[in-house]
Order: C-alpha cells, then sequence, then structure tokens
C-alpha cells in the first residue's frame, strides 16, 4: 500500500467523526437547539458544565450524521457501521470535554480556544475506536496518528472559517 493509498484510508476511516463534530454547529445556525447536556448546573467553579452550546439535539445530531456518514461509506465496502458509530459518539463526547475544559479556564461559548476545539473530539473518537478494533493506533508507527491530528486541525479550522464566511453571507 503506498503513502497516499494510507492517507485517503485514514481520511475515509476519521470522516465520521468529522461529520459529527461539524454537524450541530451547522444545523444550529438553522434550527433552535434548547435542551442544553448539562441542564443548567454548574460545577464547584461556579461556571455551567458545558453551557447552552453542548446540547442534547446536537449530540444526537452529530452521532446520527457520523453514523450515517460511515454508513452510505460501507454501502461501498470503505466503512465499518460500528465503527462510524464508535467514531462519531466518541467525537460528541470529546467535543463535550473540550467545552468543559474550555468553561474551566473561562472561555465563553463560541470562543475559539487553540486545541481544545480540535484535538479532544479527535482524540476521543480514536480511543473510542481503538476500544473495538485496534488497527489505527500503532506504537511502532506513530505517523498514522500525527496525520490524523494536524490534518483534523487544519480541516477544523478551514471549515469553521468557510462555514462562518457562508452564514454571514445568508444571514446579509
Amino acid at each position: 500500500m503506498t503513502s497516499l493509498e494510507i492517507d485517503i484510508d485514514l481520511l475515509i476511516l476519521i470522516l465520521p467523526a468529522w461529520v459529527a463534530n461539524a454537524t450541530p454547529a451547522f444545523l444550529s445556525k438553522f434550527i433552535h437547539f434548547n435542551h442544553p447536556i448539562d441542564f443548567g448546573k454548574k460545577f464547584i467553579d461556579g461556571r455551567r458544565l458545558l453551557g447552552d452550546g453542548k446540547t442534547l439535539e446536537g449530540f444526537l445530531s452529530g452521532v446520527l450524521a457520523g453514523t450515517l456518514t460511515g454508513s452510505l461509506l460501507g454501502a461501498y465496502s470503505l466503512h465499518d457501521p460500528y465503527a462510524s458509530l464508535a467514531l462519531a459518539t466518541g467525537s460528541m463526547l470529546g467535543d463535550s470535554i473540550g467545552s468543559f475544559l474550555k468553561r474551566r479556564m473561562g472561555y465563553e461559548r463560541g470562543q475559539h480556544a487553540w486545541g481544545l476545539d480540535e484535538l479532544p473530539f479527535i482524540a476521543t473518537a480514536l480511543t473510542f475506536y481503538h476500544l473495538f478494533y485496534d488497527d489505527i493506533i500503532v506504537v511502532e508507527n506513530i505517523q498514522p496518528l500525527l496525520f490524523i491530528l494536524v490534518l483534523t486541525f487544519i480541516v477544523h479550522n478551514i471549515t469553521n472559517i468557510f462555514f462562518s464566511w457562508l452564514i454571514s453571507k445568508f444571514r446579509s
């Protein structure tokens, strides 16, 4: 297998996690999600656990969209639907972990935090995937993992900029 084939396989593998992570933010621009996961509860520091930006509807829409993405790829023998579910669920849980950490550090809803907006969701997605499949995280060869982490960071930020621009065009 060539390096390009491996990179394409990794992109196909991680796509459900990316879609899961992007779906709630995109849909929330058009649909009002109003059931916060934290039910308005505060942590011992007096700040909300997650905030109004993390909702049950968003979490479930992300898991569903990511799983459907993988299932569609599975129709072409490119993905395992159960792997898609693990990646999508891990992605949404990791996104919530990132939000929890951002609240502890004083970041407000929607405020960008380099690393905390990208790494927790992808790391948790890969961890969930690794619980069921062990063909992605190989100790002897860290290159595929680094490729996914760096590419996720780049793609996440580029898509955020693009969709912010696109949504501003619809609103003006």
